[in-house]
């Protein structure tokens, strides 16, 4: 049977990805979607809840940037399906980011302890960005098969310079979301949102679209008062059309897997390579006995950072015995 299918209209939900300054309306945006499920990393939909205008469409909320939180979330979303859930909302994705950020640099820190060296010279290492990705791009296909179940995805994130040092000055040369690095690969609508006052200084809310796979919109084109309406003729033209079976985040679960084996591996302390060492055979254990002795190490499962260096050059003659 042929991996491929026949091409059709399907029923999609929309991947919106909403970035800007603070204070621009991107969870005003959010909210305008139908039966919205938000996963609210800043409290700032608190605001929202039961307010007669924009809390209408809001039918649950967790609060948490946790992201095995956001994955089990959207597994119950998953769950649910497309009759009850009409939107996920993750406000916002630049929190979630961070919390992953922040937990990989203490894993950093952690190890840094178990080895005896400075914590305060920990940094994320290319390992641990390596996780970073893995985990974020986890994260992405799960929304990518939200979607696919014909769930809309709106993302908020907030917003950072992009920096060219010409002569001696760095200048602003663009503009990225705070959030996995290349990440608007992954959704149909990109669209930065800002206000301008009128002429009595009242806020106007507008979005330039960056984005758009639906065709609704132009590229650069300004839209006031963006909302769900904007694309909602376009959705709802494919209700009754059949959704794809997506299993995006299943494939990648398969390979994070493989490469959390090989990092288990790789990330092995001294210590850890030393009792390995010395459980291959009762002389390995002697070996290593004696050279401990006669290095003057005290606590071999507890080396200082002197001691450190000592018991990886003894690790490495027993391992070659």
């Amino acid at each position: 049977m042929s991996m491929f299918r026949k091409p059709s209209a399907k029923k999609l939900g929309l991947k919106v990805l909403a970035i800007g300054e603070k204070g621009v309306g991107k969870s005003v945006f959010s909210l305008s979607f139908p039966r919205v499920y938000a996963i609210d990393g800043e409290t700032g939909m608190a605001f929202y809840e039961s307010h007669p205008r924009f809390g209408q469409n809001l039918l649950g909320i967790v609060n948490t940037q946790d992201f095995n939180e956001l994955q089990e979330a959207i597994d119950e979303l998953m769950d649910m399906g497309a009759e009850e859930v009409g939107t996920l909302s993750i406000d916002s994705e630049t929190k979630i980011y961070e919390n992953l950020t922040d937990a990989s640099l203490q894993v950093e820190e952690k190890k840094a302890r178990k080895n005896g060296k400075d914590v305060n010279d920990s940094s994320v290492s290319m390992r641990g960005y390596g996780r970073i990705k893995a985990i974020s791009t986890r994260l992405q296909n799960l929304k990518i098969d939200l979607s696919a179940k014909g769930i809309n995805v709106i993302s908020i994130a907030q917003i950072d310079d992009i920096k060219q040092k010409i002569g001696e000055q760095f200048i602003k040369v663009g503009e990225k979301p705070v959030m996995k690095k290349n990440s608007e690969y992954d959704y149909d609508v990109v669209i930065k949102l800002f206000t301008e006052d009128d002429s009595e200084g009242n806020p106007i809310y507008k979005g330039v679209i960056l984005k758009d796979r639906t065709g609704v919109t132009k590229v650069n084109q300004i839209v006031e008062n963006p909302s769900y309406e904007t694309w909602r003729l376009f959705l709802e033209s494919r209700d009754g059309a059949d959704t794809i079976k997506s299993n995006l985040a299943k494939d990648s679960a398969k390979s994070q897997k493989a490469l959390e084996e090989e990092d288990a591996e790789a990330e092995k302390t001294v210590v850890d390579k030393l009792k390995e060492a010395m459980s291959k055979s009762d002389a390995h254990q002697a070996k290593a006995v004696a050279l401990i002795q006669e290095s003057g190490i005290k606590n071999p499962l507890s080396p200082t950072a002197t001691e450190l260096n000592k018991l990886q050059k003894i690790v490495e003659i027993v391992s070659e015995m």
